[in-house]
């Protein structure tokens, strides 16, 4: 095999190692943090009512983005909260401290993803309500 062959396949090993490891933490959060599971319930609901109320790109992109931030957030608090369990067991200010703040980072983007797919989904259940009186 050549060289750049030889580089290639390892590219390309590599890539697939990245997305192994990166399957493997997804896997645990949905298996061990009960709000990572209810973030994908949730996308699944928005699925749904994005679907049924046939909301346009722009909000797509505005509500799943709010979503995978949640998501992003919570892999990385999971992340903190195992590197900080990893070094102590013992309670800890400064352990408590890491573990309190990325539990509000995600906590923060919990409540703005709400109210960003409050602001894209109400106005279209009110229409719904008000046709129906």
């Amino acid at each position: 095999m050549k060289m750049n062959e030889q580089k290639e396949v390892g590219l390309i090993k590599n890539f697939f190692n990245k997305c192994k490891y990166s399957i493997q933490g997804l896997d645990y959060c949905f298996k061990n943090e009960s709000s990572f599971l209810l973030v994908s319930l949730t996308c699944c609901l928005i699925i749904v009512l994005g679907i049924c109320f046939d909301i346009s790109f722009l909000e797509w992109v505005i509500s799943f983005g709010s979503l995978a931030l949640i998501m992003i957030i919570e892999l990385i608090n999971t992340a903190i909260e195992a590197t900080v369990d990893m070094f102590t067991t013992e309670y800890n200010e400064y352990a408590k401290i890491a573990k309190d703040c990325g539990s509000a980072a995600t906590g923060i983007m919990g409540v703005l993803a709400t109210i960003v797919n409050l602001i894209i989904f109400v106005p279209y259940i009110l229409k719904i309500i008000i046709s129906i009186f």
